[in-house]
């Protein structure tokens, strides 16, 4: 059975409330994100909602900046503002049929399916659920097979941007607890993934937990936490590279 991604979403969002919401919580700074403190984790998350349910709700256009703005803007109380779109954005997600147009920036066409767009933000949330957790000193871990889909995600979607100008090799990121492998190879025109084949040798193999590798990839840990086989320049450039706006 697949992973729901519309109440993955739901279920990150809630734990994502209920740390934020701690006593003394919107104070506290962001190891992860060093130059935010929760509460500016709480106005990014509810801003990157908003924009998204206006997505859906556009059908397919950009959604109208101005009309993000406004309801992005948090006002006095942060976390009444926070419940409000957090649950406008859930309400519209579960309402709009999987194969409904949005817009998107990760393909071609900027067009791609209410399906992906909740995928999406599933791992957002999963992510930033983490940061408020971690910014208080205890995250739950992530669950491993939602961990190994979020490198998948990420691969798919965040191996973009600037031409690459690092070295060039393939790196193989091996999850030691659900047996996940994923092959990038680093070319002159952008990094991409490639089909795993087991007998060509990696220049660089990363092994740790799926939940390691999810983090590593979105810059939350360091790379030394986990254990890299061959050339680590190499992984360091690549996880240095992506854009994670």
């Amino acid at each position: 059975m697949g992973i729901d991604y519309i109440a993955t979403t739901v279920e990150q969002t809630a734990a994502f409330t209920a740390a934020v919401s701690a006593p003394g919580a919107l104070t506290r700074r962001v190891p992860s994100c060093p130059e935010w403190t929760v509460a500016d984790l709480v106005a990014h998350l509810g801003e990157v909602q908003t924009w998204w349910e206006h997505g859906l709700r556009s059908a397919g256009l950009v959604p109208d900046e101005a009309v993000v703005a406004e309801l992005a803007e948090p006002g006095a109380d942060l976390l009444a503002w926070w419940r409000s779109r957090s649950a406008s954005f859930l309400g519209t997600l579960r309402a709009t049929p999987p194969d409904s147009a949005s817009w998107c920036w990760w393909s071609d066409n900027k067009l791609t399916s209410a399906a992906e767009v909740a995928e999406r933000q599933a791992h957002e949330v999963l992510i930033h659920r983490w940061d408020a957790e971690n910014a208080l000193g205890a995250a739950a871990p992530l669950d491993p097979a939602l961990a190994a889909d979020g490198v998948r995600e990420f691969l798919q979607r965040f191996l973009w941007g600037k031409p690459w100008s690092g070295p060039e090799g393939l790196v193989r990121l091996r999850a030691s607890d659900t047996g996940d492998e994923w092959d990038v190879a680093l070319r002159s025109a952008q990094p991409r993934r490639v089909p795993v084949y087991p007998e060509v040798p990696a220049s660089a193999v990363v092994n740790g937990t799926a939940e390691q590798l999810d983090l590593v990839l979105w810059r939350r840990i360091p790379l030394t936490a986990l254990a890299v086989e061959g050339e680590v320049e190499l992984v360091d450039a690549l996880v240095s590279w992506t854009s994670l706006d």
